[in-house]
């Protein structure tokens, strides 16, 4: 009942106001009404802006990076033929010599054919090496024929110059001689009238001696010419079997058929191709060091030139990086560089750039694929394959020159420029900057030591 009185006093209270605001609204603007206090605003707190000293000093630009302890000499292999492997010989982690096998595949079907193609050579040799000691002792009987004639032509030189030719030749001049002599006399003598006819018939006896004389000598000379004709006739012959003899030699001396030489050329090509086809299906380590990947096993397909595994030397360490090409850009082959181990920072170690890619290196490194800078390290003792590195090169150092925090400098539209406090209020300069690092940057042009530059 109390709780039913005090709703109705509520909704009485309620009605009695509602009834003074319609009364007030009936009477419009006949009564003045206060206008609102409004809330004042807070005064809004300007922040100082920073500001910055000139100050002279040493800048030093260098690049930081991060890279990892890597082996200096490291290939991944892989199989240059398709095919499904046959045995694996090694495990991850295992040492390997260099020419060891390390997995290869089905090779049964080349092995046969390697035995046959062997076999087709050495009978292609066989032959040809029959051919050449034939040609040796076919060469060594036909110059000793050649020599055989050509003592047989020397021997006929000599025969054709007979003392027994040699008279009759002689003895036919001389007789000619004496009978032009006895005809000249009785000539004479038939030219003197006066002279008795005894003395003439003795000129006519010498002529007819000296006619005598000279028709021996004729015959004799005969004689001794027919002959040397005959061995005339036989030196022709002679010379014509030197002629084939020589001929022989020259074609000995050429050498084999060379049909034979191509038989043994095409037997070692084709015992060759299947010996590269062998190796194509091998892996052999190029050089001695530890598996550091494996992931082929017996029965697995292989495909031609896909890795299948990775060998390093760990004994050689070096730290590498994949940088970008502004990083690249700011680097040079023999750049001194130090080196801080990531897991132990308090070990500090010195180095330098080994090798850049080809596109940064100025061609020093050689034409090869590998993107990572290589920094070679000069104390390996401690470190451990796969530890994480800081490397830091220093790119450039000056002294006593100005410099100011970059956040000092300001730049609009392409303009470097500095806001300078001075008595008078503040300034804007112009300002040309040096080198840059990450907490200063050299002030070459437009400021002086111990000026405050205001700041954004």
């Amino acid at each position: 009942m109390k709780a039913l009185m005090r709703n109705l006093n509520k909704i009485c209270v309620i009605c009695v106001y509602l009834c003074s605001i319609l009364l007030l609204a009936a009477c419009g603007g006949k009564t003045a009404v206060a206008a609102p206090t409004p809330t004042p605003l807070p005064t809004p707190i300007v922040p100082e802006k920073p500001t910055y000293i000139v100050q002279q000093g040493t800048v030093v630009k260098s690049l930081q990076f991060t890279g990892r302890v890597s082996p200096v000499q490291e290939q991944a292999l892989f199989f240059k033929a398709d095919g499904f492997v046959d045995q694996v010989f090694v495990s991850r982690g295992d040492q390997v010599q260099a020419g060891d096998v390390l997995a290869q595949l089905e090779i049964s079907g080349l092995e046969n054919q390697l035995a046959q193609a062997q076999v087709a050579l050495q009978t292609a040799q066989a032959r040809l090496d029959q051919a050449e000691q034939a040609r040796q002792d076919a060469l060594a009987e036909a110059q000793i024929n050649l020599q055989k004639v050509e003592l047989q032509l020397q021997q006929g030189q000599i025969n054709s110059n007979t003392a027994s030719f040699t008279a009759a030749q002689i003895n036919l001049e001389n007789a000619q001689t004496q009978l032009a002599a006895a005809q000249y006399e009785l000539q004479k003598s038939r030219d003197r009238s006066w002279e008795p006819e005894d003395l003439r018939r003795q000129y006519e006896m010498a002529v007819k001696n000296a006619e005598d004389n000279l028709a021996i000598a004729q015959a004799q000379y005969n004689d001794a010419l027919a002959a040397g004709g005959s061995a005339s006739v036989s030196r022709q012959l002679l010379e014509l079997d030197k002629a084939l003899i020589e001929l022989k030699v020259e074609q000995l001396e050429r050498g084999v058929d060379p049909l034979l030489e191509l038989d043994v050329e095409r037997a070692r090509l084709d015992a060759q191709t299947i010996e590269q086809q062998i190796a194509g299906a091998q892996l052999i380590a190029p050089f001695a060091g530890e598996i550091l990947s494996l992931n082929v096993q017996p029965g697995n397909r292989a495909e031609a030139f896909k890795p299948v595994m990775t060998l390093a030397d760990p004994d050689e360490l070096e730290i590498t990086a994949e940088l970008g090409g502004e990083q690249l850009s700011q680097l040079s082959v023999g750049q001194a560089a130090d080196i801080t181990l990531r897991n132990r920072p308090e070990e500090t170690l010195t180095g330098a750039v080994r090798q850049l890619p080809y596109a940064f290196s100025g061609g020093s490194g050689g034409a090869n694929e590998d993107t990572r800078v290589r920094i070679t390290i000069n104390d390996t003792g401690t470190l451990e394959l796969g530890e994480l590195a800081t490397v830091t090169i220093l790119l450039e150092e000056k002294e006593n020159v100005l410099w100011l925090p970059p956040a000092a400098i300001r730049t609009f539209q392409g303009r470097q420029f500095v806001v300078i406090q001075t008595a008078d209020g503040q300034q804007r300069v112009d300002v040309r900057l040096g080198i840059e690092s990450e907490d200063r940057v050299e002030i070459l042009e437009g400021v002086k030591e111990g000026q405050t530059i205001i700041g954004e």
